[in-house]
């Protein structure tokens, strides 16, 4: 009777144990990528950022990006367009956004050969701007662009409305290879750019919208030049 009962209690302690694992599993954060398409990805370290936005309406330029991507097949596993078709609207919310950021990242990775034709100037314009917010990622891609351009840290720090909150003010980062642009980056910053899903107070001038437009227009156009 006691081993009966021994038994009893060791099977309702594995029990329990075994709930809490899954709750456990259950409340650890998803990436967008596994929230979008129920698959899992080496890279989902990458969207457990939580970043202070403000996202504006989508500018002409942005909008056939979208297009251009879906057309391509980037958005192939995304679950949230409806009936897997482009609705412009379905990329109004936030988690839309970040999933943007994944697809355009992906598209710099097969495109790279292409970030060599970008017009260095306007490149240069949009790498003076600064960071578009705190996130690590987004800093670490706006300071491997100023790092190609050989642009002081100081220059563009120190006007920078964020600064005073920012971990790496003032700081070089990128410690690779500074002599190539890289493309993934660079389409990361301009699509936080094109979408004005910038951290506040920050402000895009007209001259940096102006670039920022030229610059996604100009990668539609080469990629289809390239496999």
């Amino acid at each position: 009777m006691r081993d009966r009962n021994r038994k009893g209690k060791s099977g309702e302690r594995e029990h329990k144990k075994k709930e809490r694992e899954v709750k456990d599993n259950a409340s650890q954060p998803k990436s967008l990528y596994s929230l979008f398409t129920n698959k899992c990805s080496k890279e989902d370290k990458s969207f457990t950022e939580r970043e202070e936005m403000v996202v504006k309406e989508y500018s002409s330029e942005m909008e056939e990006f979208l297009r251009h991507l879906y057309d391509e097949g980037y958005f192939r596993d995304a679950n949230f367009l409806p009936s897997n078709k482009f609705d412009i609207s379905s990329f109004e919310n936030g988690y839309a956004c970040n999933f943007l950021k994944f697809a355009a990242e992906m598209f710099g990775k097969d495109k790279q050969e292409i970030a060599k034709w970008l017009s260095g100037s306007d490149l240069k314009t949009v790498a003076l701007f600064g960071c578009p917010s705190l996130a690590r990622r987004n800093v670490f891609a706006a300071k491997r662009l100023r790092t190609f351009f050989h642009i002081s840290e100081n220059t563009v720090c120190g006007k920078c409305n964020l600064a005073d909150s920012c971990k790496f003010k003032n700081q070089s980062v990128w410690k690779g290879d500074t002599g190539s642009l890289n493309l993934s980056s660079i389409m990361r910053l301009l699509i936080i750019y094109a979408t004005e899903a910038v951290s506040p107070p920050l402000v895009l001038s007209d001259d940096v919208k102006a670039c920022i437009g030229r610059l996604i227009k100009d990668a539609i156009k080469l990629s289809k030049t390239v496999r």
